[in-house]
């Protein structure tokens, strides 16, 4: 896993997102543990958990924050990412896009940043953490803290990611520099 992330934080710093991974899930918004909790207890002995194992019933509180992408491969040969579901939050800073290809509806750049982040996830194998300034199209004032998740579809393939967003209004430097005091306070805690 450790080559697949440092593949995303090279392409990540060379292209200049305003996005980064945390391998280590060190969660600023405590309800994303509780899901990574859920996404282990339902993968149990699989690789990865189905996604019709997420069921409302068990995201209910979360619900507002989640959205579902399910990664394809174009006839052109290269993966694309079709949104499956979107809820209100994501709704309300994005747009509408349910059943729409990401590639066709965002910026080619952004949908790099968005896809190589939906990508990365399923390469992982893993649940990760990103962090990541909003880029839509006109909310690039927010902030947000991502929980993505791979998912099986219904052959046990990984095409499946669901995402569940905290978002902030807090300038993009300063949530950055925030979140890695953060995250290194974490590490030396640990160490």
């Amino acid at each position: 896993m450790k080559s697949v992330l440092e593949t995303y934080q090279a392409q990540a710093a060379a292209a200049g997102w305003a996005a980064l991974c945390d391998p280590d899930l060190h969660f600023d918004w405590a309800r994303f543990k509780d899901l990574v909790q859920l996404w282990r207890d339902l993968r149990g002995d699989a690789a990865l958990p189905a996604r019709e194992a997420m069921t409302a019933r068990r995201l209910k509180d979360l619900l507002p924050n989640i959205a579902l992408y399910e990664r394809f491969t174009a006839p052109d040969g290269k993966h694309r990412h079709r949104v499956r579901l979107e809820a209100m939050r994501f709704v309300r800073i994005y747009g509408t896009h349910t059943g729409q290809v990401v590639q066709d509806f965002l910026s080619p750049e952004n949908a790099a940043r968005f896809g190589g982040g939906l990508d990365t996830t399923l390469a992982a194998m893993a649940p990760l953490r990103f962090l990541a300034r909003t880029d839509s199209a006109d909310k690039n004032f927010l902030s947000a803290e991502f929980c993505t998740m791979p998912l099986a579809d219904n052959q046990g393939c990984p095409s499946m990611v669901m995402l569940c967003v905290q978002f902030s209004a807090t300038p993009w430097e300063d949530f950055l520099a925030g979140a890695k005091d953060r995250l290194a306070q974490a590490k030396s805690l640990a160490s």
